[in-house]
């Protein structure tokens, strides 16, 4: 299924206490990796609160700038905090690029999807709601994430899903760790 707005809002009214809690402690420590670095608008983020929790509850580890790296200064950005960014994705093992009606406005967010897509070539399209790519279409080219029950449980996970044939996935997990989707 492709996450909806209501939906993320609805995962992110469960954590907003332990989020606020993450970003006054900020959790990120120089040794530490991640599944993924979350390019998201600031604009965003309630969505991606919810988001976030969907991510801890599936079992992944995920960066997100504002609560990870709080030392950060929107205001006053520089050299200086893309040389941080950059780190923040190489430490990731991919991204996940969300796409929303916000993040076309934004400057950063093609910049890190092609940082990580150089870095990694693991970089993924992370649809909310029925976002079509107008004037960004080169993100038709990426595999894209669903947040679909595992078949014979109650557990949800996230699926790396072929642009062309949604018979073509596999688990997040497994693609991190280089396996690539096949035909179910």
């Amino acid at each position: 299924m492709i996450l909806t707005e209501s939906r993320l809002r609805m995962a992110a009214s469960e954590v907003k206490n332990k989020i606020q809690y993450l970003s006054e402690n900020a959790r990120f420590a120089s040794l530490t990796t991640y599944d993924l670095f979350i390019s998201h608008s600031f604009s965003d983020k309630e969505l991606i609160v919810g988001l976030y929790h969907l991510f801890e509850e599936s079992g992944y580890k995920v960066y997100i700038d504002w609560i990870d790296d709080t030392n950060l200064d929107r205001s006053n950005v520089n050299a200086e905090t893309a040389m941080t960014i950059r780190k923040r994705i190489a430490s990731s093992k991919g991204l996940a690029y969300i796409s929303t009606q916000n993040i076309t406005s934004s400057k950063w967010c093609p910049w890190e999807l092609g940082v990580s897509d150089g870095i990694h070539n693991r970089a993924c399209i992370l649809p909310v709601m029925n976002n079509r790519f107008r004037g960004q279409e080169y993100l038709g080219i990426y595999p894209y994430l669903e947040f679909e029950q595992v078949c014979n449980s109650s557990q949800y996970d996230f699926w790396i899903c072929d642009p062309q044939d949604a018979s073509i996935y596999v688990v997040l997990r497994d693609w991190l760790n280089g396996k690539q989707p096949y035909k179910h």
